[in-house]
């Protein structure tokens, strides 16, 4: 389904055409394998083609989408390759962004943080703790990016970001009950951020990223032998 969003502002419209097809994809109303209809888009925004094209080719560089000569251009799919590389990058990375936080993370916002994981977990309906814990996910991982005092590797971090929510709502209804056993990991990261652990900080980062890793694949795999 396309989304309107209202007009565009020409003064920056290439920014705003890349920016608003790359949520259609990240979001999945562009599924994985789907045709980007460029001309739909074309007559929805009220703009020349020229924009449409360039954004498709600056998606194209950051793995998003996939430009067939002839035959048109189309949403990347995630495969167990895709998802591989960018947990190879998360693994890599996001547990050195752990540890350089640790030190600089404001003891209140780690104690509330904390705290917050703990009560999404509480017992409730199953679909309102579901929702909770979704709805948790990914504060870790956001916190401790914004408290990274290496503005190289968060910047470097932050441009995976978009990589790492297209794959997490592209896969999510695959994994039942994704988020219950990534609770009491986050909460490990947790405490150890509560200790000033920043190197035990960092482990658990790297143990939760891995079992997400293979939780997902193992998914995946259950699915593509059914």
């Amino acid at each position: 389904m396309l989304d309107g969003n209202g007009p565009l502002d020409t003064a920056s419209i290439g920014e705003q055409v890349t920016e608003r097809l790359r949520s259609e994809i990240i979001s999945g109303r562009l599924a994985p394998g789907s045709r980007l209809m460029l001309d739909q888009y074309k007559a929805l925004w009220n703009i020349s083609i020229t924009p449409l094209r360039d954004a498709a080719k600056r998606l194209e560089a950051d793995g998003l989408v996939r430009i067939y000569p002839r035959r048109g251009i189309f949403v990347a799919k995630i495969d167990r390759n895709a998802l591989m590389e960018v947990f190879q990058l998360r693994i890599a990375l996001e547990p050195l962004v752990t540890e350089l936080a640790t030190p600089h993370a404001p003891e209140a916002e780690v104690e509330a943080m904390t705290e917050a994981y703990i009560a999404a977990g509480r017992p409730a309906p199953e679909e309102e703790r579901q929702a909770r814990l979704q709805e948790v996910d990914e504060v870790i991982h956001d916190f401790v990016l914004a408290h990274c005092p290496n503005q190289r590797l968060a910047r470097i971090m932050a441009t995976l970001r978009d990589s790492v929510a297209w794959c997490r709502n592209a896969v999510i209804e695959k994994v039942p009950n994704a988020f219950d056993p990534s609770l009491e990991e986050h909460v490990a990261i947790c405490k150890a951020m509560r200790a000033r652990d920043a190197e035990g900080a960092a482990a658990a980062m790297r143990d939760h990223l891995i079992a997400t890793r293979d939780r997902t694949l193992k998914a995946i795999e259950a699915q593509e032998r059914a």
